[in-house]
């Protein structure tokens, strides 16, 4: 973690996840485009809703590389610039690599290629105040990309005024994911903010790569059709705003959907915030946009809104 020099110094989160998506600020504003143009994406570039009716209080995104799953994410992002601006996106994601517990980074900056990105500091402290749970650790942000590739394609939306609050979790059990996301919603209530939460996940991770192939690799019309059917299975339950259904069917199935409890804690604040109503924006496998049957990664990008 690296800090600005001066008094006045901050923290700066490091991108960590360039190969993700390009390095290259012209690159990545040009893969973005293709992402939302994609024919696994919307079809069409948004332009802010500056008046937007900001019915969107939540949604879910992949992470994946932007070759795998942008489209999908574009198809939630889409949405997000036709609903509004937010005040602030609170952005959680599971911990892939080390870390543990769930942790928020409070204050400084998240630096990608398109510029800097400010923590929103005021919410941030809200959050931590009604959780206990919840730790202000920086560290569990380092090398971990599942909200750093939320990043450019809010920037490339909302540019300065984007402000953020990002979290990483560990922990899945659903006390924890009822503690965070009514912490979310309650500091939204306490302090005004009209803000947008965003689950980072991708769905089962499929194939000898993951150590993962129930009804083997052939042929590939039947691993796509369990795929889509065990994936389709927590969409349900997400569907519903379910989050007991969520948590216990990802267990009882043993899927690898990575950012389960993500989704749970934005479930529980989802329905805090008011959503009634929840829309698959996208379902798509990485067999879709890339053609790839060695690994196979399904991913769903969706909405929850008043």
């Amino acid at each position: 973690m690296n800090k600005q020099k001066g008094k006045d110094s901050k923290p700066i989160r490091m991108p960590f996840a360039v190969g993700f998506y390009p390095g290259d600020r012209s690159d990545l504003v040009r893969t973005i485009e293709k992402c939302y143009l994609s024919k696994q994406g919307p079809g069409a570039v948004p332009k802010v809703a500056q008046k937007g009716s900001r019915k969107i209080v939540a949604g879910i995104s992949p992470h994946a590389g932007y070759v795998y799953s942008g489209p999908v994410a574009a198809s939630l992002y889409y949405r997000v610039a036709m609903d509004g601006v937010p005040e602030t996106f609170v952005l959680i994601g599971p911990i892939h690599g080390f870390g543990a517990g769930v942790g928020i980074m409070k204050r400084g900056v998240w630096r990608s290629p398109l510029g800097d990105v400010q923590i929103d500091e005021e919410f941030s402290e809200a959050i931590l105040r009604e959780a206990d749970v919840i730790a202000d650790d920086p560290s569990v942000h380092e090398g971990e990309h599942s909200l750093e590739v939320q990043l450019p394609f809010l920037q490339a939306l909302y540019g300065d005024k984007l402000r953020i609050v990002p979290i990483a979790t560990s922990l899945s059990d659903l006390d924890t994911c009822t503690e965070v996301g009514k912490a979310v919603a309650e500091a939204a209530r306490k302090t005004g903010r009209d803000i947008a939460v965003i689950a980072s996940t991708d769905m089962t991770h499929y194939g000898i790569h993951y150590g993962y192939a129930p009804v083997g690799m052939s042929p590939i019309e039947r691993v796509l059709d369990w795929i889509r059917n065990i994936d389709g299975e927590a969409i349900k339950a997400i569907t519903t705003l379910d989050e007991e259904k969520l948590l216990r069917h990802v267990r009882e199935k043993h899927m690898t959907m990575c950012g389960y409890a993500p989704v749970a804690m934005t479930i529980v604040a989802a329905k805090k915030l008011g959503a009634s109503k929840v829309e698959l924006a996208k379902y798509a496998t990485s067999y879709d946009t890339q053609g790839s049957t060695d690994a196979i990664v399904g991913y769903c990008s969706m909405t929850m809104k008043k």
